[in-house]
């Protein structure tokens, strides 16, 4: 059992990745904290893995609300603890024509997938220092590679800053055992990512593996970071895509 003894901090743990993420790093032995804005999806899924077992806790988390996050995040930790793994899942997307996006919308993006992302990673890497140890794995795009195809130019430009959080997490952890990663998704298959316009097209065409991919393809990137298989990895990310991105 991988992850016997640890407890993960999951944001945006109540569907999709967030919530095949918790389920993967339960199934290796985690207690699990699903962090959602929406706590009846995040209840659901952690009554779920209860009754299957588990060990896991709903957190009401609305990640947009900066001063509440020192808080929350204590929370967080007194339910178990500590906090030996973050994974930073909570974000949305976006499809505007990048002749169309406003100043409104792209502080949006910005705020929700990249600034909460920051200052809920800071919350907890000073518990982590205190622990000297910690796990932090954060959710960017291929979007952060490649530009905004399907999605737009804010949501591609707040997941490449994700890359450079990521380092920046990394070369202040280090000292402390604490080690800082990301996951770049391709084309996931997930409630939000069936909005999205690829969507609708057949993956034979365009993806080498001829299939999108699963919440549970990024899970298992998810629980490398979050392991101790990962140990002398950080600062690091990895292309979960079906070859889309070759």
């Amino acid at each position: 059992m991988l992850l016997t003894d640890k407890t993960a901090l999951i944001t945006g743990g109540g569907r999709g990745i967030g919530e095949a993420s918790a389920r993967r790093l339960v199934e290796y032995g985690a207690k699990v904290i699903l962090a959602d804005v929406n706590l009846e999806a995040a209840q659901g899924v952690a009554d779920d893995i209860n009754a299957h077992g588990g060990e896991a806790r709903a957190l009401e988390f609305n990640v947009a609300e900066f001063q509440a996050i020192p808080d929350k995040v204590a929370e967080a930790k007194a339910i178990f603890g500590r906090i030996d793994i973050l994974v930073n899942v909570a974000g949305i997307t976006g499809s505007t024509p990048i002749e169309e996006i406003t100043l409104e919308s792209w502080d949006r993006m910005m705020d929700i997938d990249l600034k909460s992302m920051f200052f809920v990673t800071q919350a907890v890497f000073a518990i982590m220092k205190e622990q000297g140890y910690g796990k932090l794995v954060h959710m960017s795009s291929l979007a952060a590679l490649r530009g905004g195809r399907s999605s737009d130019a804010s949501y591609a430009c707040a997941k490449a800053g994700i890359l450079n959080l990521s380092k920046c997490f990394a070369l202040q952890g280090a000292p402390y055992h604490i080690t800082s990663n990301a996951v770049c998704p391709g084309n996931i298959l997930t409630p939000m990512g069936k909005t999205l316009s690829w969507s609708k097209v057949d993956p034979k065409t365009y993806i080498p593996m001829g299939r999108y991919g699963t919440a549970e393809d990024i899970a298992n990137a998810v629980l490398f970071y979050a392991s101790d298989l990962s140990d002398y990895v950080t600062g690091d990310f990895m292309n979960v895509n079906g070859g889309l991105y070759m």
